[in-house]
């Protein structure tokens, strides 16, 4: 009688157990199923644009102290334009360039869906160092990081970038 009650304590115990991990479980795969979504319409939106192709999308860990805490990751898309007769087609590049709104609504996508993410940026071959960021503020808004001079001899803030 003992060594049944024993066992059905463990199944009990056990199940519950798993009863109470699974919605973490759940959500954890759920957010992460969001976020590569969020990146995959990225690349789709992007590749959508005349004389954009997209080199490499990768991430990076983010060394600023000064960023969104529990948020390490800056995702990068690297674009490059394609070459036809012999020459770079650039204007793929400068009309992304000039949709600032673009960039900002994919950026936010990805932000709110990658819960790990608070920078996200887009550079190119024909400017490697010298991206356009958008990034997670501390007020929870997403905004496109301020330009500052490289001659500025002063450490960045959160919300500045320049060109290396």
């Amino acid at each position: 009688m003992q060594k049944k009650f024993s066992r059905l304590t463990a199944i009990v115990i056990f199940g519950l157990v798993n009863i109470i991990t699974l919605p973490i479980d759940v959500k954890a795969q759920d957010s992460n199923v969001k976020c590569r979504k969020a990146v995959a319409n990225a690349k789709n939106r992007l590749q959508e644009i005349p004389n954009i192709l997209i080199k490499e999308v990768y991430t990076k860990e983010i060394s600023d102290s000064d960023a969104p805490i529990g948020r390490p990751t800056e995702y990068i898309f690297y674009l490059t334009p394609p070459i036809r007769n012999g020459r770079k087609v650039e204007t793929g590049i400068n009309s992304l360039a000039n949709s600032p709104q673009l960039m900002r609504n994919l950026s936010q996508d990805i932000i709110n869906k990658c819960s790990s993410v608070s920078l996200v940026s887009f550079g190119t071959t024909e400017a490697p160092g010298c991206g356009i960021s958008f990034g997670l503020m501390h007020d929870g808004t997403v905004k496109q990081f301020d330009y500052v001079d490289p001659s500025d001899a002063r450490p960045l803030k959160w919300g500045e970038t320049t060109c290396t």
